[in-house]
């Protein structure tokens, strides 16, 4: 099913503004959590429809991410969501490989999507500024334990 096709061109609901959601605390235990910093880059008039898909894809998925940080910059979608494991990162760009093609037939071009992962402490604050300074360190320095990417992972800290 492609959720994209459900969404109009332009989405008020996604406003060109940060948005953060607080991460939920109260669990016995501090493990780690994947951290994903995502940035697609594409056509304008749709990113917002497929940022809108991408996000009730998420919360389909049985390892559902929480959403820290949203940002709508017009020609980029920046989000930061906290996911259980690396499965589950896995499985949701896997299944959003439909709502790419999506926007692929609407645009007339495949988005660009970056993503960098790292591990944290479940918890702990992931910030905007945090994210932007793991992504050039991977640009510059290449995978390793402060940024990689699903291609190239690392294991959970103990």
């Amino acid at each position: 099913m492609d959720i994209l096709a459900k969404r109009p061109r332009a989405s008020a609901s996604h406003p060109r503004a940060t948005r953060s959601l607080p991460y939920p605390q109260g669990l016995r235990e501090r493990r780690p959590v994947i951290v994903e910093s995502r940035t697609i880059r594409g056509d304008h008039r749709y990113l917002a429809g497929l940022a809108a898909a991408l996000r009730e894809r998420s919360a389909e998925e049985a390892g559902a991410p929480v959403e820290v940080h949203f940002a709508d910059e017009g020609d980029r979608i920046h989000v930061i969501v906290l996911w259980r494991s690396p499965t589950d990162v896995r499985e949701f760009v896997e299944s959003a490989h439909r709502d790419l093609l999506g926007f692929h037939a609407r645009a007339g071009a495949f988005p660009e999507v970056e993503r960098v992962l790292w591990w944290a402490a479940e918890g702990s604050a992931v910030t905007a500024q945090e994210a932007a300074s793991r992504t050039d360190h991977l640009r510059e320095h290449g995978p390793g334990r402060r940024a990689f990417t699903l291609a190239s992972p690392v294991p959970a800290p103990v």
